[in-house]
């Protein structure tokens, strides 16, 4: 078992325990103490950061073993990745361009084209660089990405690999 999915699973037994006293304080017949209300929010707020990083970890775990199983054919460089991604982006701004400006609900459309959107930059951030162009793919997904604003454990991730490739070429 490789270390992530032992920490996934390790980590959704943390979370089922905190669920549990959560669950408890909110059905216990004991009177309510001050603070019991802000406590257990607070509670719940670290339940659901803990459940994100969880699914995080499980979607790795999952994308990295997805991977030697692949046949050669399927597998693709960070470029055609990143040509995708942007592809995708361009029919989530069109989407959103051509919806009024107070729509009364999201597009159907939309969380689909998310979900495509983040797939794909889940499979960049994990590829490790076998060209020079797979490389600047890369580094030019996690700029355009971020957008100079935004953060997440995928860059550093793809920057990593990007390293390691390039001192692996020296």
């Amino acid at each position: 078992m490789n270390m992530n999915l032992a920490a996934a699973i390790s980590n959704a037994y943390d979370l089922s325990s905190i669920l549990r006293v959560c669950v408890r304080s909110l059905e216990g017949d004991a009177p309510e103490q001050p603070g019991d209300g802000e406590a257990t929010a607070h509670t719940v707020k670290l339940a659901g950061n803990m459940i994100g990083d969880l699914i995080s970890t499980l979607e790795l775990v999952e994308l990295r073993g997805d991977l030697p199983s692949q046949a050669a054919s399927l597998r693709t460089g960070a470029v055609r990745l990143l040509n995708q991604w942007k592809a995708e982006r361009r029919k989530r701004e069109a989407l959103i361009n051509s919806t009024p400006s107070e729509p009364e609900e999201e597009p159907a459309e939309m969380g689909e084209l998310d979900q495509t959107i983040e797939w794909l930059a889940e499979r960049i951030s994990c590829f490790e660089p076998q060209s020079d162009e797979d490389a600047a793919a890369m580094l030019e997904w996690c700029v355009e990405d971020c957008a100079g604003e935004l953060l997440c454990e995928q860059y550093p991730r793809a920057q990593r690999a990007v390293i390691e490739y390039l001192r692996a070429k020296v």
